[in-house]
């Protein structure tokens, strides 16, 4: 048995993340399945946070309205058909009619999550992309990330308080701060990121072969490290 730690920095608006996020779902799968002594395996999962939008937005705007921004019409329908078409591969049914807004709220309630540990904020993490891309909820929107939290495995009434006032505000500063500039100081600018056991990283959604051999690598390390 070894303990593989995977730090994922992510947004919970960023679709390609949710993509990340089952591709490693898969990989581990996988790994567990076909790697000797790898159905022992335990992977720490830990949620690092991303801001896409620096400044926080004053409030939410239709998906389609966002990506006009920066896209013509024909490179928006491009891009949602690429991302439905990678999506439905991975059991992800994308839906672009929604709003989107800031993710801080998200970010605040994942902060609060990791508290519980690895398994809960994964189940919290999964079910925000959910609300945002397979429900067409807004994750900006306190009542919708408290959904997604108690779905996810939390008690209603904690999540609840927490984010009424600013606890885990200052905390998901300084570190989205710091993986910021940890992304920033390897030339990388997006998400999602993934660190495997501190030694193997790669910036994308990645694929299964990507993280089997981050997996292995991670796992070796490990292993004579522990003298396992």
């Amino acid at each position: 048995m070894a303990i593989i730690p995977v730090e994922i920095v992510s947004d919970p608006i960023c679709p390609w993340c949710f993509i990340g996020l089952r591709t490693l779902q898969r990989a581990i799968a996988l790994h567990r399945k076909t790697y000797p002594g790898g159905s022992s395996d335990i992977f720490e999962i830990s949620w690092k946070p991303y801001f896409i939008d620096p400044v926080e937005p004053v409030g939410s705007i239709l998906i389609h309205d966002r990506m006009a921004r920066r896209m013509t019409k024909p490179q928006i329908d491009a891009a949602q058909t690429r991302l439905r078409r990678v999506g439905r591969a991975l059991g992800i049914e994308f839906r672009f009619g929604g709003y989107i807004g800031s993710s801080r709220p998200a970010h605040r309630v994942l902060h609060l999550a990791g508290k519980e540990g690895s398994q809960i904020q994964c189940r919290v993490a999964e079910m925000l992309f959910k609300y945002q891309f397979e429900r067409e909820r807004d994750v900006s929107e306190v009542d919708v990330v408290v959904a997604a939290a108690v779905e996810g495995g939390m008690d209603e009434g904690a999540v609840r308080e927490f984010l009424t006032g600013s606890q885990g505000v200052g905390e998901v500063e300084r570190e989205e701060k710091e993986y910021r500039e940890k992304l920033k100081a390897t030339g990388v600018q997006g998400v999602p990121q993934f660190y495997i056991g501190g030694l193997h990283s790669f910036e994308g959604a990645g694929d299964v072969g990507e993280f089997l051999e981050g997996f292995v690598a991670a796992r070796a390390a490990r292993v004579e490290i522990e003298g396992l």
